[in-house]
C-alpha cells in the first residue's frame, strides 16, 4: 500500500479580498510527502470548493500547473494555490491521482478543510 501524506494549510488573504464586493480570497499551501518505498508521479488533482451558501465549484486539473512532479521515497513537493469565494467562509476537499513505478494509478483523498476569514463567527 502506498503511503502518501497530503497536508493542506488554508489561509485568508485580506489584501486580495474586497468585502464590499463580496470577494474573499483564500490561498492554500499543499505539501505532498512520499512516505512509501516507491517512486510516484502526480497525474491529476481534483478539488471541490464550496462557499458559505453551499454553491460548489469543481476544479480538476491534469497535474499541477502543467507539472507532474515525480517524488522518490522520502521526498516532498510543495505548492501554493488559491480560490476566491463570495462568502467569508467555505470549504475545500479533494483528491490526487498518482501513478507508481509499474504504471498503476491510485487516488489519495484530502478531507474537507474550512476556509474562514479572520472576522467571521461562522
Amino acid at each position: 500500500m502506498n503511503e502518501i501524506e497530503i497536508n493542506v494549510q488554508p489561509r485568508y488573504v485580506a489584501g486580495q479580498s474586497d468585502v464590499y464586493r463580496d470577494r474573499y480570497a483564500f490561498n492554500y499551501l499543499i505539501t505532498i510527502c512520499n512516505r512509501s518505498n516507491d517512486v510516484i508521479t502526480l497525474r491529476q488533482r481534483f478539488w471541490e470548493i464550496t462557499d458559505g451558501h453551499g454553491a460548489t465549484e469543481p476544479v480538476g486539473h491534469s497535474g499541477l500547473i502543467e507539472e507532474q512532479p515525480v517524488l522518490y521515497p522520502g521526498e516532498a513537493y510543495e505548492y501554493n494555490s488559491g480560490s476566491q469565494l463570495c462568502t467569508p467562509w467555505g470549504s475545500i476537499e479533494g483528491a490526487y491521482e498518482f501513478e507508481d513505478s509499474i504504471g498503476e494509478r491510485f487516488i489519495v483523498g484530502v478531507p474537507k478543510l474550512e476556509f474562514k476569514a479572520g472576522f467571521t463567527l461562522q
